[in-house]
């Protein structure tokens, strides 16, 4: 089957006319035959009106913003100025590879209920260089084909770190109509994970398993500071994302069932505490001390664990056996007594889980600096609750019988 649908790739810009070229380069060689290029210009101060001038396309429109309107008004213009049943939009940072007109019109051709298409994207540097980024390699690979968007929604809120990249993705502009295009709830650097969430509640996706972008990753871009750094505020307004994510469920025919609200309550207070955990990174003073959270959580243990026993300490390595003279802790993941890193995947941790239960290690303990652990490893998070009783959980400790079942 051809695809035939008019597209627009539209690409909002401010001051990058260099790096615009190149992305308006990967556009115009698309393998694709109905397709126009909006590009808005939010008042540049370079040459970018005579870098787009110089390609003599007629598929190209260039609209300049007389005055800045920021990212989430020149963004929320490309919906407004859309023709097209479908709309991408491109980081004028980014590049498209030349199948991704033709892979995106095709999976939304053929999936009427689909509000987007994603593909999957490389990230290059400033020069176009293969790049690998630090913190990406946690996210989890995306699923394939169509996806319900209650589905989704669940797994994002269950601890998926489904990252779809905003240039890899196509929208069926109706749907985009439908719930309102943009908005900045939590932050102007998740434009994207707002609009995917929303307009989960009303339509599915679909995942295209193939490269269609390059993502290129640099010091020029704002979100590098918002999530690859100790001050950014990234992660927190990730977080309200989820717990926004959570109240969509609530409203859903899922919620219907008694022990799924009881597993969204759950979560809730999981994701609530993690991001009263990033808040205070930024406060200092608002919370606990780091060493005084440690002091307590030392007494805890002592109360809960009998004196002598063995208990597997998930710490991200940050606290120490040492600290614990009156217990065998022992570091996880282990090996040869020694902390061997976090563990791969669910099943990797699930397997040394039980290696240690069955030599005698008594309970499990999950410290604060690996809390992350329960929204990442979900599996391995859902196999300890389902198998184990918890005798003890708040901010600081989640502690684990291992001799008992949960019954």
């Amino acid at each position: 089957m051809t695809p035939k649908t008019k597209v627009t790739i539209a690409i909002p810009t401010y001051n990058r006319s260099k790096l615009l070229k190149t992305s308006l380069q990967s556009v115009l060689a698309q393998d694709y035959p109905d397709f126009q290029v909006l590009v808005l210009d939010n008042a540049s101060s370079d040459d970018t009106e005579a870098v787009i001038r110089s390609f003599e396309d007629s598929r190209i429109t260039y609209v300049r913003n007389e005055t800045n309107i920021g990212i989430f008004g020149n963004w929320q213009r490309t919906v407004e100025l859309n023709s097209s049943p479908y709309l991408s939009i491109l980081s004028d940072d980014d590049l498209l590879l030349p199948n991704f007109i033709h892979e995106s019109v095709l999976a939304l051709d053929s999936h009427s209920r689909a509000g987007l298409s994603a593909g999957l994207a490389e990230f290059i540097d400033i020069n176009d260089a293969t790049l690998q980024v630090r913190g990406t390699e946690l996210s989890d690979k995306l699923p394939e084909g169509l996806v319900s968007g209650l589905e989704f929604i669940h797994q994002i809120v269950n601890g998926r770190k489904w990252v779809l990249r905003t240039s890899a993705v196509m929208f069926r502009a109706c749907a985009l109509r439908a719930i309102g295009a943009f908005d900045i709830t939590h932050s102007k650097y998740l434009l994207d994970l707002n609009l995917y969430l929303r307009m989960a509640t009303q339509f599915d996706f679909f995942f295209i398993a193939k490269e269609l972008a390059q993502v290129r990753f640099h010091v020029e871009q704002d979100s590098q500071a918002s999530f690859h750094s100790l001050s950014g505020t990234g992660a927190l307004a990730v977080m309200a994302e989820r717990t926004d994510a959570i109240a969509y469920l609530l409203e859903s025919p899922r919620a219907e069932d008694a022990s799924y609200r009881r597993w969204l309550a759950e979560r809730l207070l999981h994701i609530s505490l993690r991001r009263s955990e990033f808040t205070s990174g930024l406060v200092p003073k608002l919370n606990l001390s780091w060493s005084e959270r440690l002091r307590i959580a030392i007494r805890e243990i002592a109360a809960v664990i009998p004196t002598g026993k063995r208990f597997i300490l998930a710490d991200e390595n940050q606290w120490g056996a040492e600290i614990f003279p009156e217990f065998h802790a022992l570091p996880f993941l282990e090996h040869e007594g020694q902390y061997w890193g976090a563990p791969p995947d669910d099943q990797t941790a699930i397997r040394e889980m039980e290696r240690m239960r069955q030599a005698e290690a008594s309970y499990m303990v999950i410290g604060w600096p690996a809390f992350w652990w329960l929204d990442y490893y979900s599996q391995f998070r859902n196999y300890l609750s389902s198998n184990f009783r918890c005798v003890l959980h708040n901010s600081r400790l989640v502690v684990f019988d291992l001799e008992g079942s949960r019954e």
